[in-house]
C-alpha cells in the first residue's frame, strides 16, 4: 500500500529560545541525535514510498542532516510564512494530491506501532490529559469525533491531540485546508489545522481516534529534559573516561571529553563538548560546550557555550558565557 509521510518542521521553536536562533528546532538534540531524526527512525519502519518534510525558507541544515544520514526518499517543502501547521501543510498540496498521508508533527516524539493507523480510513491520535487547556482535544460521538477545539477555556474533553494523523485518502482534507487559505480562516495570523479537521466533521467524514501512550513533547525547555530522561535508557551508551564516573543512563558523543567528573544519570554530552572537574545531572549539553567547576542538574547549555564555577540549574543559549567567578 502506497504512503506518503508528512512532517512539519518549519516551526519557529519561539519557546525554546536561545537554542533555536541558529537552529531549527527539529534539530536541537535529544537522547543524543537531533528530534526529527527519533522521528524518521520510527516512522520509516512503515517503509512509505516517500517523506515529505516542510521546511522553513533558506534551510539547508535540515536537508543536508537527512540526506546524509537516511537512505529515504525525501521531498522537501518551502513554508514561506509562519502562518501556522494548517497554512505548513496546505503548502505541501502539490505534493500529497489523494493518496494516504500520515503527518506525524516535527516537535513531538511518540511510541506506538505506526501500523495500527493504517487499519481505518481517517485517524487521529490521542491521549487522555489532566489539563487539556494547553492543547487541540476532540469530543467524540459514538466513536466519531464531532468537534475539534483548539485550546478549550473549559475542560469540555480531555482527549488531547497528540500530532499524529492518518488519511487513507487525503484529498478531502485538502480541500478543507484550500478553504481555508481561500477564505482566510485564520485565529491571529495563523491558519488553525484544528479548523480544516472540523470542517471534515461537520461535512460527515468519519474521523476516529487512537489511543497513544508515549507522547514526548520537545517544544520547551522542562519538556525537552524530560524527553531525555525517556529515551535515554533505549538509547544509552556506557562510556569510561579514566578518573571520572558515569552514572547511566546517558548519551556521550565520541569526541566530547570528561575529566575528573561525574555525569548522570539522564545526560546528553554532544560532539566537541568538555566538561571538566564537574557534576552533571539530568541535563543536555550541546555540541562545542564547555563546562568547568561546575555542579549542575536540570541544565541545557548551548552551543559552544563555557559555564564556570555554575551551581543549581541554568539555561544558556550559544556562544554564551557564564561564570560565578
Amino acid at each position: 500500500m502506497s504512503l506518503l509521510i508528512m512532517i512539519p518542521a518549519a516551526g519557529e521553536g519561539q519557546r525554546l529560545r536561545p537554542h533555536t536562533l541558529n537552529k531549527p528546532k527539529v534539530m536541537l538534540e535529544v537522547a543524543g541525535k537531533p528530534i526529527i531524526s527519533h522521528i524518521i527512525d520510527r516512522v520509516s519502519k512503515l517503509k512509505p514510498d516517500r517523506i515529505g518534510v516542510i521546511v522553513p525558507p533558506a534551510d539547508e541544515m535540515i536537508r543536508s542532516y537527512l540526506k546524509a544520514n537516511y537512505r529515504l526518499k525525501f521531498d522537501f517543502v518551502v513554508q514561506s510564512e509562519p502562518l501556522g501547521l494548517g497554512h505548513a501543510l496546505w503548502c505541501a498540496r502539490e505534493l500529497v494530491g489523494d493518496m494516504p498521508l500520515l503527518i506525524t508533527l516535527g516537535d513531538t516524539i511518540v511510541d506506538f506501532d505506526f501500523s495500527r493507523v493504517q487499519m481505518a480510513e481517517n485517524v487521529i491520535g490521542v491521549k487522555e490529559v489532566a489539563d487539556p487547556r494547553r492543547f487541540g482535544v476532540v469530543i467524540l460521538k459514538n466513536g466519531i469525533i464531532k468537534k475539534v477545539i483548539e485550546k478549550p477555556r473549559e475542560p469540555v474533553s480531555r482527549l488531547a491531540i497528540v500530532g499524529v494523523y492518518y488519511f487513507r485518502a487525503a484529498g478531502k482534507l485538502y480541500q478543507a485546508l484550500d478553504r481555508l487559505v481561500k477564505e482566510n480562516r485564520r485565529v491571529g495570523r495563523e491558519y488553525q489545522f484544528t479548523d480544516a479537521l472540523q470542517l471534515l466533521a461537520d461535512q460527515g467524514e468519519e474521523i476516529r481516534t487512537i489511543d497513544i501512550d508515549t507522547w514526548l513533547d520537545c517544544g520547551t525547555p522542562e519538556a525537552l529534559l524530560e524527553t531525555n530522561r525517556v529515551l535515554l535508557p533505549a538509547s544509552e551508551n556506557s562510556p569510561e573516561f579514566p578518573g571520572s564516573r558515569v552514572v547511566t543512563p546517558v548519551s556521550v558523543a565520541d569526541d566530547a571529553i570528561i575529566e575528573r567528573s561525574q555525569i548522570g544519570p539522564y545526560v546528553s554530552v554532544a560532539a566537541g563538548a568538555r566538561i571538566t572537574d564537574s557534576v552533571i545531572k539530568d541535563s543536555i549539553i550541546y555540541q562545542g560546550a564547555k563546562v568547568e567547576r561546575s555542579n549542575l542538574t536540570g541544565s541545557i547549555i548551548g552551543e559552544n557555550a563555557e559555564v564556570s564555577g555554575v551551581k543549581g540549574s541554568v539555561n544558556i543559549g550559544p556562544g554564551t558565557k557564564l561564570s560565578s567567578g
